[in-house]
């Protein structure tokens, strides 16, 4: 049981390379809660990154708000400062209405799964 306004159980972001590649792997809700939880994860992969592109697999996500939405966008304005290509997999259900009806589905490098964004990159 949690007290306050701790992060209820619920959402995990993990990287793993896939050849020199890093992609980190966010699962579950992605809310105000647990937004720190994935920009801490997002932190490592930056520092950790091998390659010029950064995949964030988004297929295992449940849910994202707004705050969600924020972390993605600081995470593409990240890759750009930096010259990182930055690509987001897996979009679907809450989030990607919530990208479309933000105009935002065409900000990001979008491809349907984490075996795509490895061929193109």
């Amino acid at each position: 049981m949690f007290v306050g306004n701790e992060p209820e159980p619920g959402f995990t972001a993990t990287s793993g390379l896939h050849g020199t590649t890093l992609v980190v792997q966010a699962s579950g809700e992605l809310d105000h809660y647990h937004t720190p939880v994935l920009r801490a994860e997002m932190n490592r992969a930056w520092s950790a990154l091998q390659s010029h592109t950064l995949i964030l697999d988004l297929s295992a996500l449940t849910f994202c708000d707004s705050s969600g939405i924020g972390e993605l966008l600081q995470a593409r304005h990240h890759g750009q400062v930096e010259g990182v290509r930055f690509i987001i997999t897996g979009i679907r259900g809450n989030l990607a209405r919530r990208l479309n009806l933000a105009g935002l589905t065409q900000v990001f490098e979008v491809f349907p799964s984490v075996a795509e964004a490895l061929e193109a990159a």
